[in-house]
């Protein structure tokens, strides 16, 4: 066994509220909403909770895969690389971590890019358009991030929760003014709550697409799948938490969802998407107190930066440990305890992602691209651990609960998510999808 293998990290630093906190954190909520609530609502109308609700049970699945696989399996840094490797074959396995790395490092930089907008839109709004003082502000905010990813995970989820409460807070209190302003004064053009939202009536291309984009709103709870050897109670807590994660998720998603079609007409969500939380905002309070749903955007894009960076990290620190990847990226601080070399390697390219991205429009246009369909790859590597997780239950099946939230469940929704990912690749096309799967293909050569 050569030496990389014999190197761990920091055990028992995170707590099982530090991996709620982070798995919550890693899918954005405010985020998610911000960039993709109006396009849901574009595509299905107002059938958007009912898109959510039936994205959450998939995600469910998976995560209970997730929960069995880190119990029985065992858990690691690399989480599903691992898991998938032990379970189907090992190029199978590599193909996951592959899929997660170059999932995260497109997401790095495309995500960091909010987060320098929004916050020179907090300060002065025609700041927001200059590209150089966006690259700026962009790379402050990640270096941030690389920092506290570099010193460890205690630190990261200290952080995380100071965010998700600012998050949090301004998403149910201003869902709530807006359900009880319909309720109380009922605005012009708002729409009383209806059950009718939570069906839907459609193509199934339609259904399709508002599927895949509700599955990008709950993508990044898995990130806690690669704290396994960092966590307390680490062959429990981190599956219990990302079952937590995913419930919390949908209180949020579904709430804000419902508060924004009460209040506002279909017309003006579709015509403004591009700021949608801003614009729902200004019509609950007077300037500036729509700044608060700014600084919980700005929150939730730092956040999640963080929370895309260190599974990206870790899955290559186990991959490296495994000599399926350079082997730099396996060494460990000697204090701090975490792949420091490979933090730093995907900092600086997320850097020069984020310059390229707002400078270079060839670059910027393909990196956009792939950040719109990558919701393909995460169907992928989403869907082959919940089959893993199936796969590899089969063995331990001694009980209802297991037959049931470890074989059935996981496996039913790796099916639904291959059949949705499947789907939205044929109706969008090759040429649409073709920098997310240039993004996966890359993998096959080195995996050769």
């Amino acid at each position: 066994m050569n030496q990389e293998n014999d190197v761990q990290l920091k055990a028992d630093s995170i707590s099982i509220v530090d991996n709620t906190i982070l798995g919550i954190s890693s899918t954005a909520p405010a985020y998610s909403l911000a960039v993709s609530l109006g396009v849901i609502i574009s595509i299905v109308g107002f059938s958007s909770p009912a898109m959510l609700v039936f994205s959450f049970i998939p995600m469910l699945g998976v995560a209970c895969g997730f929960y069995y696989l880190n119990r029985y399996y065992g858990p690691s840094a690399g989480g599903i690389y691992k898991w998938v490797s032990g379970t189907f074959n090992r190029y199978i396995g590599y193909m996951v971590g592959w899929s997660i790395v170059a999932a995260n490092l497109i997401f790095l930089v495309t995500g960091s890019v909010p987060s320098g907008t929004y916050t020179l839109d907090l300060f002065n709004p025609a700041w927001a358009n200059n590209q150089l003082a966006v690259s700026l502000v962009s790379a402050v905010w990640f270096l941030l991030v690389v920092f506290l990813t570099v010193r460890g995970m205690q630190i990261s989820a200290r952080f995380q929760s100071i965010l998700l409460l600012i998050e949090y807070g301004a998403l149910l209190v201003f869902a709530v003014i807006g359900i009880c302003r319909v309720i109380t004064t009922h605005p012009l053009g708002s729409h009383s709550f209806s059950f009718h939202w939570f069906t839907f009536h459609g193509s199934f291309s339609a259904f399709a697409g508002g599927a895949t984009i509700a599955i990008f709103f709950y993508w990044g709870f898995d990130s806690i799948t690669s704290l396994g050897e960092e966590s307390k109670d680490a062959r429990v807590n981190p599956g219990i938490a990302s079952i937590a994660s995913t419930f919390g998720l949908l209180l949020v998603f579904a709430i804000m969802s419902i508060s924004l079609q009460m209040l506002l007409p279909e017309k003006e969500i579709a015509n403004h998407q591009d700021d949608i939380l801003n614009y729902f905002a200004l019509q609950i309070v007077p300037r500036p107190w729509n700044d608060i749903m700014i600084l919980c955007v700005i929150s939730s894009t730092v956040a999640v930066l963080v929370t895309a960076l260190f599974p990206a990290v870790r899955v290559a620190f186990d991959m490296a440990r495994d000599s399926v990847f350079p082997r730099i990226f396996a060494r460990v601080h000697p204090t701090w305890r975490t792949p420091h070399f490979g933090t730093f390697i995907f900092g600086a390219l997320g850097l020069i992602g984020i310059f390229l991205i707002n400078l270079a429009p060839s670059v910027s246009s393909f990196l956009r691209a792939a950040s719109t369909n990558i919701g393909i790859v995460v169907a992928f590597y989403y869907g082959v651990t919940a089959w893993s997780a199936a796969w590899f239950m089969r063995k331990h099946f001694h009980s209802p609960t297991v037959l049931i939230f470890g074989i059935l469940l996981p496996f039913a929704s790796g099916a639904f998510l291959f059949l949705m990912g499947g789907e939205v690749l044929v109706q969008s096309g090759f040429g649409s999808c073709l920098p997310a799967l240039i993004a996966f293909v890359v993998g096959i050569p080195i995996l050769i």
